[in-house]
């Protein structure tokens, strides 16, 4: 009974699973049709209609233009123009060395020669990455990397990726493998300018492509992946793993035997910049360098392109940008920084010692100049150290960082007095090498003191909010938290923080941005080379939305100006000053000298310069401070001309101009002599007592035979030698003549002299 009933469940049971299973399969199946009918429907309607493309359709030599105000008419006129033939020099498939098609195939599309136009297998691994919350990017072949440069649609989402691979398929239905290779290798960006292989082989190889070696073919392909990474003059290790990379893949795919390949590895690159690409190449200056890169970079964002297909854009989309220079302050740049002897000097190593400057203007927060290195500038597209190259700041952080803070917190005035003493044991140390006690924030920030600066930050501001000030009011990049091996780094921390030792650092652009804020009363403007773009058809393509946030109390940038305009009058920042202008700043240098900083302002313009290696060592065979010379030089110049102006000050009738004690940090009297010091204030700051520190000399009366009375501390006094006496005693003191007793000697205190008890002296200490 009890078997037959456990086998009729199982029959059950086992019917159930069946109805389940067949369900299920029912549901799919309909839900699958549904879906396919969907698909179908939205491929036909929504990608079909853009499949077809035509290179007869695409032109490579539209010319971009690059615009300027005109000072004296206030025209726009033409700064610059960018023709796609200075960039890209077509060559026949014919004279392309096969290694280098080899090499191209072999790093990006092993199966280019079986597939039509789409690489299923990688496809499919490409969704299935979509689908584990992965990069959807990926798996486009050459055929779809060619069409998404000319297209310039580079969208990571699934309708662009859906339409590429559509395309693809359409595409190698009109076209060879050899026209599509032909395009792409005459199309793909190499960096130093070069859109094409042709004028790439000239930049880096100083030869025709087609004489090319195998190691050269592999290198040159390398640099595509990825231009800024792999460009052999400022990567070279990076060049040569990518180049051994791709000539392994080339011997694995069958293209190159082993003793080519070990050949190939061990030929030793030469990397030579020809007189062809010299000519083809125009040599931009350093602000329409980066005005290229603000918009490169602005349009891959706004429009989500690769940066090749926003730099095809560029160069050969007959673009018109509008930009913010001034050329009176640019030309002044290049004057000084176009000329090697202004910075002429050359590390052990072999490098030259280099710099770079942006400018700003107060008023309106453009960026009107700059320059990314030193020297006569050859060639284009060259790595811009004013934007482009961050090193930390040293202590011309401590105004953003601790001094701004705390001045905007309330914790501190100019004359707030803290002792410059180690914080922990022997940390940190000062620059000229010890400790003077008790100084006021206006000495302090003067002679760049470490231990104050520290002080501020640990016990005042705390490093998360300066962290936090730095980064929402003046819009500095630090880093919160990075882990690389087994170390951890943070710029959350008192070293970065007070003095300036970040873990990545800024560039002058940024720091010139922050430092505006200072004469600008308190208004931060985000930095901008350029306006507006528009297309070729006067379309407008990017428009430029500028911050502008108030992110400081006016009081703040008062004391702040007035502390910095110290430091360029009598401190570290002498070397910066120049006459006829108000200037205000601030010095920065790192550990052993390895990077130099001067940031400051007038009330017109605020700049900041930078002054290193490329590879940091150093700076031991250049005095004082470089940066802040290089300052003066160019701020001079773009000064000329310029009528005097003082700093803004927001409200007059709020100020009052004190004598201050720099001991106390009291009103001074009297008797503090050279510790007294002038200092302007809001009235609510200034102090209500004044010094107690300095005082009225006492008066000691002591009794010459009395030795417990005599400054013994003086090991040349002598009672009866009133030479050995200290200064102003004798002026005190008449000998008189007692029939008792003739040493009786009186203190002439009044017109009738008052005669004391014998052998006593009045002293004035």
């Amino acid at each position: 009974m009890f078997s037959k009933t456990k086998k009729r469940r199982k029959q059950q049971s086992k019917g159930s699973l069946l109805r389940f299973v067949w369900t299920f399969i029912l549901i799919a199946l309909v839900t699958g049709a549904m879906l396919s009918v969907l698909v179908a429907t939205y491929i036909k309607t929504v990608i079909m209609p853009d499949v077809d493309l035509n290179l007869t359709d695409f032109s490579l030599n539209l010319t971009t233009t690059l615009y300027y105000e005109d000072n004296e008419t206030g025209e726009q006129d033409t700064l610059q123009q960018l023709h796609g033939s200075e960039n890209r020099i077509w060559i026949s498939y014919d004279e392309i060395p096969q290694n280098l098609v080899h090499s191209a195939i072999a790093i990006e599309d092993k199966r280019f020669e079986q597939h039509e136009g789409v690489d299923w297998i990688r496809t499919v691994k490409g969704v299935l990455n979509m689908f584990t919350g992965q990069d959807i990017q990926g798996g486009s072949t050459i055929t779809q990397q060619l069409i998404k440069n000319l297209t310039t649609e580079d969208q990571v989402t699934v309708k662009r990726k859906i339409r590429e691979i559509f395309r693809a398929l359409e595409f190698e239905k009109n076209y060879s493998k050899t026209e599509i290779l032909e395009w792409y290798l005459n199309y793909i960006y190499l960096g130093e300018g070069c859109n094409g292989v042709y004028t790439a082989s000239y930049a880096y190889f100083d030869k025709h492509v087609s004489e090319l070696s195998l190691a050269e073919c592999a290198s040159l392909i390398g640099i595509t992946n990825n231009p800024s990474l792999y460009n052999p003059y400022r990567n070279p290790e990076g060049n040569k793993s990518r180049q051994e990379s791709i000539l392994w893949q080339m011997q694995n795919q069958g293209y190159i035997t082993e003793v080519e390949y070990e050949e190939a590895v061990n030929e030793e690159l030469v990397f030579k910049r020809g007189e062809d690409a010299e000519k083809r190449n125009t040599a931009y200056n350093w602000y329409v360098e980066a005005v290229i890169d603000e918009v490169i970079a602005d349009l891959q964002r706004e429009y989500n392109l690769s940066n090749q297909a926003a730099a095809n854009m560029v160069y050969s989309g007959g673009l018109q940008i509008y930009t913010c220079v001034d050329l009176d302050v640019q030309n002044a740049i290049d004057e000084i920084y176009g000329n090697r002897s202004n910075l002429d000097y050359q590390s052990p190593t072999g490098q030259m010692l280099q710099s770079a400057i942006t400018i700003i203007d107060n008023e309106t927060g453009h960026v009107v100049g700059l320059a990314g290195a030193v020297g006569e500038k050859t060639g284009s597209r060259s790595w811009n150290r004013a934007t482009r190259t961050v090193r930390p700041p040293g202590s011309a952080i401590k105004p953003l960082s601790v001094y701004g803070p705390a001045l905007e917190m309330g914790r501190i005035t100019p004359i707030t007095i803290i002792e410059d003493s180690p914080y922990q044991g022997g940390w940190p140390v000062n620059s000229y090498g010890e400790y003077r006690m008790e100084m006021p924030m206006m000495e302090a920030m003067r002679i760049s003191c470490n231990t104050v600066a520290v002080k501020i930050l640990a016990n005042m501001v705390t490093p998360q909010v300066s962290y936090d000030f730095m980064s929402q009011k003046f819009h500095i990049d630090l880093v919160q938290s990075r882990t690389v091996g087994d170390t951890q780094y943070s710029d959350i921390a008192l070293a970065p923080l007070a003095l300036g030792g970040l873990t990545d650092g800024m560039s002058t652009y940024d720091m010139a941005a922050a430092y505006a804020v200072f004469p600008r009363g308190g208004i931060y403007y985000s930095p901008q080379t350029y306006t507006k773009v528009y297309d070729s058809d006067g379309n407008i393509l990017l428009e430029k939305t500028q911050i502008r946030e108030a992110v400081l109390k006016a009081k703040t940038t008062f004391y702040m100006n007035e502390m910095l305009e110290n430091v360029v009058m009598y401190g570290t920042g002498r070397a910066a000053n120049f006459s006829g202008m108000t200037i205000a700043g601030k010095t920065g240098t790192t550990s052993s000298r390895k990077d130099l900083w001067f940031a400051g302002y007038t009330p017109y313009y605020s700049a900041a310069v930078w002054t290193g290696y490329d590879r940091q060592e150093a700076v031991h065979n250049v005095s004082g401070n470089p940066s802040a010379r290089l300052f003066k030089q160019v701020m001079q110049k773009v000064h000329e001309g310029l009528a005097f102006k003082k700093f803004t000050v927001p409200d007059a009738n709020s100020l009052v101009t004190v004598s201050y004690c720099s001991v106390s940090g009291l009103l001074s009297n009297e008797y503090c002599g050279e510790f007294a010091n002038i200092c302007t204030l809001y009235r609510e700051d200034v102090p209500s007592a004044y010094c107690e520190i300095h005082k009225a000399p006492e008066v000691v009366i002591f009794d010459i035979n009395d030795v417990t009375t005599w400054p013994l501390d003086d090991p040349f006094f002598d009672p009866a030698d009133p030479r050995t006496w200290p200064e102003g005693w004798e002026d005190q003191l008449e000998e008189t003549t007692d029939e008792e007793n003739e040493d009786t000697l009186n203190v002439d205190d009044t017109e009738e002299p008052e005669t004391v008890e014998d052998d006593t002296i009045e002293v004035q200490e």
